[in-house]
């Protein structure tokens, strides 16, 4: 039916028509595609991750096209809206049109906030020398029980007036904490992830995973009043751009000295490696986390869509705390895809959530989450 409604349009086109028509059903084809890329392993094929990865961008150029056929009053606006409406589910995991406020003070709670803080700016990719302090102020203004830092920088270099570690802990009073550091150089300086914790911290643990020693999780055993919660901080799939890659993805990052020449332009290839890493990288994380003897709170930097793979697997076990008490869009990479959502905060199936927050300072290139967590 679709197909002679199809022919018989294109015979009462001219060129222009016909350019647009076979663009419409090349987008159908490419959104329908994004939608099956959380169930497509990238160990075995990733041509269908990449649908999934600029699926926001399919999302907007189908919507143009369907508004287009609807102000022509062709009927071929009738399929673009069929494969849209089957795609919600998926939309949802992106966009959310109510959010649950829950403001009850007799509930147990737990505030968490995960941020991919860039090393606090270590490099003024921002070239805001207040960046460092602004992130600090942030995080004040958030005040989480827990926070989760990937990309964390904390250096023993006296001569810097500038100590992290010593910062959150005096000046954001956070009692306990627990870092890990993937990469360790000879001045001092070190480069992992942290977890503080008003709270006791009863446990402690961090794994590195075998295919990038520099992407890790790490796990804090929490203790509040008489519930002990395990909180994972996990970085996983980086795909090292770099500084002639992010001029074309956007994000800021990994400049060049004006003596150096600009590195190859290699997008596809990292994107490719970064999702078969991410495919082993995940099925490690989840093992680890069904073997908790507690109920399971994670943060996780994914480098990944809500409509991959990777994010499936995570789905499978947990709950997604922006699906269940966001508001509007949930897109936290600063970068040139639109809403490409990257940073979440999951839930053990067992507990709630409620105010979940995607903070709008663009301090780093990922925006702050934050969630209530009720156990």
């Amino acid at each position: 039916m679709q197909v002679r409604i199809f022919r018989f349009g294109l015979k009462n086109m001219g060129w222009k028509g016909k350019t647009l028509a076979y663009t419409t059903v090349v987008f159908n084809f490419l959104l329908f595609f994004s939608y099956l890329a959380y169930l497509s392993d990238p160990l075995r094929s990733t041509w269908i991750s990449f649908t999934g990865l600029f699926y926001p961008i399919i999302l907007i150029f189908n919507i143009f096209l369907l508004i287009v056929w609807i102000l022509k009053r062709k009927l071929f606006f009738l399929p673009t809206l069929i494969i849209i409406i089957l795609g919600m589910y998926h939309h949802s995991r992106f966009f959310q049109f109510y959010a649950i406020d829950n403001t009850d003070d007799n509930i147990n709670k737990l505030k968490v906030m995960s941020y991919n803080v860039r090393l606090f700016d270590l490099y003024n990719w921002n070239k805001n020398k207040e960046s460092k302090a602004q992130i600090m102020s942030l995080i004040n203004d958030v005040n989480p029980d827990v926070l989760c830092i990937q990309e964390y920088y904390f250096t023993e270099d006296k001569k810097l007036a500038f100590n992290t570690r010593n910062y959150i802990i005096d000046s954001l009073e956070f009692k306990y904490y627990y870092e890990s550091f993937s990469e360790e150089s000879k001045n001092e300086n070190y480069f992992g992830m942290a977890t503080f914790s008003k709270y006791p911290i009863l446990n402690s643990g961090s794994r590195q995973f075998s295919n990038d020693i520099s992407n890790q999780f790490i796990y804090t055993d929490i203790k509040k009043e008489n519930d002990t919660i395990r909180i994972y901080n996990s970085h996983i799939g980086s795909i090292r751009f770099n500084h002639t890659d992010y001029k074309v993805m956007g994000g800021k990052g990994n400049p060049i000295w004006p003596h150096q020449k600009p590195p190859k332009r290699n997008i596809l290839s990292k994107l490719k490696k970064g999702f078969k890493k991410r495919s082993t990288q995940v099925k490690s994380l989840t093992e680890h986390i069904n073997s908790s003897p507690f109920k399971t709170i994670v943060c996780m930097d994914m480098n990944d869509t809500p409509i991959s793979y990777s994010y499936h697997q995570m789905d499978k076990y947990l709950n997604d705390a922006f699906t269940n008490s966001g508001f509007g869009f949930g897109g936290t990479y600063i970068g040139n895809i639109p809403a490409l959502r990257i940073d979440y905060i999951w839930h053990d199936k067992k507990l709630g959530s409620s105010n979940f927050v995607v903070h709008d300072e663009n301090l780093s290139d990922h925006k702050a989450i934050s969630a209530e967590i009720i156990y």
